[in-house]
């Protein structure tokens, strides 16, 4: 029989020095995992800000990460050459059944030029759609809304797959595709904030609420109860919410306000700007844009145009009462008016050239009127239509925004769990060696 010398016996407590100093290593190393890219640029206070769970996305099906309704965060490396041209893309897994549709939009936005938007434009984009396992398009309508020629402010772009079954996406799970696009901050890495809701079976028949579009020149023009200009949010989960009326808006070259309004079946929005003042030698343009619970944007005549003094009035509506028949209308602006519950409207200051004149930086100040236009439909849907899960700033909550000490904690907390599994796993190691000695 042999015996074990005390030479044998000395490597054991070498090896729990050893584990414990490894274990110390990734309890350092842990957080970098989920940490938010320290490259990526901080936006001004005045401009969109991205929000969401944190989520860090595959490169390919094979590693595509799977997640659930809400609004989460990623970080994509790099951009193109061109708009046309895409940068870092990644993939997302969503579990499905049969019937059932998946809405998914994302997000992106450049901090604004310091010194001023430069002569020759930089696009910025993204391009999203969905796959099954065996790698085939499931995408049954998909677009974009957004400066995207100029990457000024936030560009949002949007899918909705075919229908899970045999007559359309085959599988029990659904692949999104997200990809970046253009060449503004094309070597820094930006956030891109990506929704995603579930349609459950059933949901959008039926008939059109009208044949032809509503015209609609804007709200009626309404006094703001308060002559102070309201907070906007800076991004669609932190919009800030809104009772029908008007309000008071200032806005300086490149800023991005979010608010949001509640429609429901049977009615529309409405909505007017009226520019009262505007600095001297200022030529401003304006956006204002609508977009659904799911992130697709709804036809409102808005978009882009000049807030001149000549001309400081502009408005829209909906093309149509929302109803869920209006998905089957063969007019856009109608199939747009669809979804009912939360509308987001966008309203943005464009950037100034880098050459405009002295002074042209100082606050635009205008009224922002919006109307809900109808009574709600007697057969209206109760509650949310689509399943989508959290849709509210994260900033306050576990997964806060960067640096917020929820994320710090759970960091930590994934950091001790792992160095107590290691050292739960040394010491049972040592104790099985000790009753073998």
């Amino acid at each position: 029989m042999l015996e074990h010398s005390p030479r044998a016996s000395a490597p054991a407590p070498a090896a729990l020095i050893v584990a414990l100093a490894m274990a110390l290593v990734l309890l350092g190393a842990a957080p970098a995992a989920l940490a938010d890219p320290s490259d990526e640029p901080t936006p001004p206070e005045h401009a969109y800000t991205a929000d969401g769970q944190d989520v860090q996305g595959g490169a390919s099906l094979a590693q595509a990460t799977t997640v659930a309704p809400g609004i989460h965060r990623d970080s994509f490396e790099r951009g193109a050459e061109s708009t046309s041209e895409e940068g870092t893309e990644k993939y997302y897994r969503v579990a499905v059944e049969d019937g059932e549709r998946v809405h998914a939009a994302a997000t992106i936005a450049a901090p604004p030029y310091p010194d001023g938007r430069p002569e020759d434009d930089e696009g910025l984009g993204l391009a999203i759609g969905f796959r099954t396992a065996g790698g085939d398009t499931c995408t049954s309508d998909d677009d974009f809304a957004g400066e995207d020629m100029t990457g000024d402010g936030p560009v949002t772009a949007w899918a909705v797959s075919e229908a899970v079954g045999p007559d359309g996406c085959s599988g029990e799970e659904l692949f999104l595709r997200v990809a970046r696009q253009g060449s503004r901050a094309a070597d820094e890495p930006l956030p891109v904030e990506i929704q995603v809701a579930i349609q459950p079976p059933g949901i959008g028949g039926g008939a059109p609420a009208v044949d032809e579009e509503v015209e609609d020149d804007g709200a009626s023009p309404a006094s703001p109860v308060d002559d102070q200009p309201i907070e906007l949010g800076r991004a669609f989960a932190a919009a800030t919410p809104l009772e029908p009326g008007s309000h008071v808006v200032e806005l300086v070259p490149g800023e991005t306000g979010m608010v949001s309004t509640q429609v429901r079946e049977g009615q529309r929005l409405r909505w007017r700007t009226e520019v009262t003042a505007q600095p001297d030698g200022g030529k401003d343009v304006l956006a204002l844009r609508a977009f659904n619970a799911a992130r697709e944007q709804v036809t409102v005549g808005g978009g882009s145009w000049a807030a001149y003094d000549g001309d400081p009035i502009a408005g829209g509506g909906m093309a149509a009462p929302v109803d869920l028949g209006n998905r089957s209308s063969e007019l856009r602006a109608v199939q747009s008016a669809w979804l009912p519950g939360t509308h987001t409207i966008q309203l943005q200051r464009l950037q100034l050239p880098a050459d405009a004149e002295p002074g042209a930086e100082e606050p635009l100040r205008l009224i922002l009127t919006l109307e809900v236009e109808g009574e709600v439909a007697p057969d209206a849907v109760e509650g949310t239509v689509l399943e989508l899960g959290e849709t509210t700033s994260q900033r306050d909550g576990l997964l806060g925004s960067s640096g917020g000490l929820g994320r710090v904690a759970m960091f930590v907390g994934a950091g001790l769990l792992t160095v107590t599994a290691l050292v739960t796993g040394v010491a049972g190691i040592l104790v099985l060696r000790l009753r073998r000695r």
